[in-house]
């Protein structure tokens, strides 16, 4: 597959951000990388910081364009359809951070554009979840809410409610950082979303 020389770049910095860690990371490594002149970076990117936030928002397009489908193929019941979405996310969100040593610490950059990025994709992703809550609701598998924003509501309560399934995973990591792989992931993951799932069958208040 022929790469454009944006592409290469944020293949590249996805590579040695997630291996060495942001900070460790020059342009020329990511030029070099890249297979690339360094110049031919600074065409595309104002500097390295623009570098890590494209590299953030290709990711969450690219979750959010799948979630988007997940949701508009969506069809009765829907909360098994809520139960794939939050459990791909989850492992959507692995796939990054168990690539490379860094990535936790790259996706959970306190760099004010990537959390703004994180912050909009996140709102989008409520949205999505609200969305199927009350088709759920009209489907009559949970009980109606209150007001039609009540749902949005109920969606953000889901998602902090798993919070602890995403990079870096220190609460998971607590007992034993060594053992902590793919598979303990998606037993957590099951085991709580079953959970928060059964809250909302019985009624988030």
């Amino acid at each position: 597959m022929n790469l454009s020389r944006r592409e290469k770049i944020l293949e590249a910095a996805t590579w040695l951000f997630g291996y060495y860690g942001f900070e460790k990371t020059t342009v020329d490594d990511i030029a070099d990388r890249a297979s690339i002149s360094k110049g031919s970076v600074y065409l595309e990117f104002q500097n390295k910081e623009a570098i890590l936030v494209a590299v953030v928002q290709q990711f969450t397009s690219r979750e959010l364009e799948r979630i988007n489908q997940l949701v508009k193929d969506a069809k009765a019941p829907y909360l098994s359809v809520l139960r794939e979405l939050l459990h791909g996310h989850v492992m959507s969100y692995w796939s990054i951070a168990s690539g490379q040593l860094h990535s936790p610490e790259v996706i959970a950059s306190a760099n004010p554009s990537i959390m703004a990025e994180i912050m909009n994709f996140q709102g989008a992703i409520f949205l999505q979840i609200a969305f199927l809550l009350e088709k759920a609701a009209s489907n009559k598998e949970i009980a109606p809410a209150k007001a039609p924003e009540d749902y949005f509501y109920q969606a953000e309560l889901v998602c902090y409610l798993l919070a602890a399934l995403f990079p870096p995973y220190d609460r998971l990591k607590a007992r034993d950082p060594r053992s902590f792989t793919e598979a303990t992931l998606r037993k957590y993951a099951d085991s709580m979303i079953s959970m928060t799932l059964a809250g909302v069958r019985a009624g988030l208040e």
